[in-house]
């Protein structure tokens, strides 16, 4: 009698059962890092992290290492909704999983797309994908870029539109929304939280290997440091209120531009992409390229990378001569020039592992700190030597 009593009960839950299957997937990614930093005297840190390997500690694991579960539902035939979590070394100095992704999307048509919650800002090649190292060709997004306009995430809502064109499709994508984040000091692992209100404006194409992408965002940026940068400002604004005014990072106008291209065939891997960002307060202006290529030989893919930011000097004077003193400081202290020249080699070791290696050389302008952080009393900004950054990681997802 119970068994029977079994089987009717199954047979009835089988339908739930098939209606899961066929609504709702759970996946995984994740990268397990290790790295090594030829630097004494300073950090080779994340956009937003508050150390790394180098002074702190010759060798870490906090790079790159993350881990991250994602579960799409598919509510109806044209609502469907995506939450992903996401473990990785925040600018607080914790692992504290957050939520990186939490949206709805709305398929109005075929053409035309609603969605709404968190998603991955829209600003570089890397968008959907940028925290899935897995199905990056490098280790990391290039900072000297991907650092230009350093947001991962938009609180907001989007509208694409899709459409053939030339033999391939063209999306357009337009929407806003709020990002906060942690914003680290060159001189210390200090997080302070930087805050961007805006929109942003995106096309890519794509058709066969090729892709290109173009991006413009204009939003309003808050952001009150900490410490030294923080009492500078202060004092600052005493010796100069107008100049003071001028600096304060406190609902100012920030706009970025970025633009892409890239080429994936069975044998080359080609990627290359610029960005600039400008502002109305004391944020200097930045850019960055980089240049990436690449040969397949069966699993493995070498490649060589060379890459580049650069900043746009002074735009704040004072008549003051005190005033205009801090003003140069505080400008030479975001002078974060710099170049490198990436030796790497990913090797495909099943279908959905993937073992990266790669050798950097790091070498900042005369004047600065490049993009290092946690620098130490011992850092010469007249001399700055050139470093060496040794990667190993295991990408995988599931």
């Amino acid at each position: 009698m119970l068994a029977g009593v079994s089987a009717r009960a199954a047979d009835e839950a089988a339908p739930t059962s098939d209606w899961l299957q066929d609504r709702l997937r759970l996946s995984g990614f994740g990268t397990a890092g290790y790295s090594w930093y030829s630097s004494t005297d300073a950090d080779y840190v994340g956009t937003q992290q508050p150390d790394g390997p180098g002074r702190t500690d010759q060798s870490s694991g906090s790079l790159d290492s993350n881990l991250g579960l994602q579960l799409d539902a598919r509510i109806t035939g044209s609502l469907g909704a995506t939450l992903q979590v996401l473990s990785e070394y925040l600018p607080e100095g914790t692992w504290t999983p957050r939520l990186s992704v939490g949206s709805l999307r709305w398929e109005a048509t075929d053409q035309l797309a609603l969605r709404i919650g968190r998603f991955q800002s829209s600003t570089f090649l890397a968008t959907d994908y940028r925290y899935v190292r897995f199905a990056n060709p490098w280790p990391r997004p290039p900072r000297e870029v991907y650092g230009v306009q350093p947001t991962t995430r938009l609180d907001g809502a989007d509208l694409s539109w899709q459409m053939p064109l030339n033999g391939g499709r063209l999306q357009l994508r337009a929407g806003g929304g709020e990002v906060s984040s942690g914003a680290v000091a060159s001189t210390a692992g200090k997080a302070d939280e930087i805050v961007y209100r805006g929109g942003f404006l995106r096309a890519q194409w794509e058709s066969g290997g090729w892709l290109a992408s173009a991006s413009f965002t204009h939003d309003r940026v808050s952001f009150a440091p900490s410490g030294v940068v923080g009492q500078a400002l202060q004092l600052l604004a005493k010796l100069d209120p107008a100049a003071g005014e001028a600096a304060f990072v406190e609902d100012k106008p920030n706009s970025a531009l970025a633009l892409g291209l890239a080429y994936d065939s069975d044998t080359w891997v080609v990627q290359a992409e610029w960005a600039r960002a400008w502002n109305e307060s004391i944020l200097i202006d930045r850019s960055g390229a980089y240049l990436q290529a690449g040969h397949r030989f069966g699993p493995a893919l070498p490649y060589l990378m060379v890459a580049e930011r650069w900043t746009h000097g002074q735009k704040i004077h004072s008549a003051n001569p005190a005033a205009e003193s801090l003003l140069r400081v505080l400008y030479r202290n975001q002078h974060s020039d710099q170049r490198s020249l990436t030796l790497g080699m990913n090797l495909e070791l099943r279908e959905r592992l993937m073992l990266k290696s790669a050798v950097e050389w790091v070498k900042p302008d005369s004047g600065g700190t490049g993009l290092q952080g946690n620098i130490g009393p011992g850092y010469s900004r007249e001399a700055p030597k050139s470093e060496r950054l040794l990667t190993l990681n295991l990408d995988f997802v599931f």
